[in-house]
């Protein structure tokens, strides 16, 4: 049995519906949402670039407004990135029109782009002062971190973290509000059936830079995480993130009802690793194994 308190700490992704990884279709989208609220897991991240996630999402928000959304801007209409003022300000309006009510909107991976981060936020500000919009929020690029002083203006904070990338318990120790971990498994690296003579599409986007000696060096830092757990990838990746206090949420791609049952069973069986297993982690990664 999941407690109500892990429930509230996953947040179910759908960029794998988006078919960046794997075509999937309208029915399979549909099952994994209907089962996870089933399940009682109702708070989704999506984003415009999304595809048919968002779509779909947008359909089940107007039955069931128990849904949260979770979703991102710095997007116009035409699906151009762009931090623009009065363009941010349309995407965000575009977005309201598809779901009514947001939970939590996020600047969507900017890195060099925002001149003023006072003008931005209060433009976030203003809807969450309109009660369109529940939480603001920043989803971080890779490697792209901001002063703390402006990070501490958000509610909400996603940054990659598992595994094989430890960067924000260092960067976001002195974050005060909501930290989401997304990419628990790495973009599947961290799973059973990641395969290193695995073959992607050039619809995948992990065809472009999975391969050679950046494959061959991820393959071998898995083996040594394999090695440092009797269980299996998966639940090792998942008890590691839930080792740390400073994460409040994560968020799981599911692409499949299979991935589902199995996120189910690990959550069921959660164990926080012991100190002296956080540390061996923390110190492979420091040493830039």
């Amino acid at each position: 049995m999941i407690s109500k308190k892990i429930k509230n700490k996953i947040i179910i992704g759908s960029w794998s519906w988006s078919g960046e990884y794997k075509s999937v279709s309208n029915k399979e989208v549909e099952e994994i949402i209907d089962l996870s609220i089933s399940n009682g897991f109702n708070e989704f991240d999506t984003s415009p670039t999304y595809g048919k996630a968002e779509k779909i999402l947008a359909k089940y928000k107007k039955k069931n407004k128990k849904i949260l959304i979770n979703t991102k801007c710095g997007w116009d209409r035409d699906l151009n990135k762009t931090f623009n003022p009065e363009k941010l300000k349309d995407g965000i309006d575009w977005t309201l029109e598809k779901f009514g009510q947001i939970n939590v909107i996020q600047l969507h991976n900017p890195r060099d782009e925002i001149e003023s981060w006072d003008e931005i936020i209060d433009i976030l500000k203003s809807y969450k002062k309109k009660k369109l919009i529940n939480k603001i929020g920043i989803s971080l690029a890779r490697n792209h971190y901001f002063p703390i002083k402006v990070l501490n203006k958000f509610d909400f904070i996603q940054d990659e973290f598992n595994l094989l990338r430890i960067d924000p318990i260092y960067k976001m120790k002195k974050f005060k509000n909501c930290l989401a971990a997304r990419s628990p498994f790495a973009n599947g690296i961290l799973t059973s059936n990641f395969n290193c003579n695995s073959k992607y599409s050039k619809k995948d986007h992990r065809f472009s830079w999975l391969k050679e000696k950046r494959l061959k060096n991820i393959c071998r830092q898995k083996k040594i995480l394999e090695n440092m757990s009797n269980n299996k990838i998966e639940k090792f990746s998942i008890d590691f993130i839930f080792s740390f206090p400073i994460i409040d949420k994560v968020i799981f791609g599911v692409r499949k009802k299979k991935h589902f049952y199995d996120l189910i069973k690990n959550l069921e069986n959660l164990e926080k690793l012991k100190k002296k297993k956080i540390i061996e982690v923390i110190n492979l990664n420091n040493q830039n194994y």
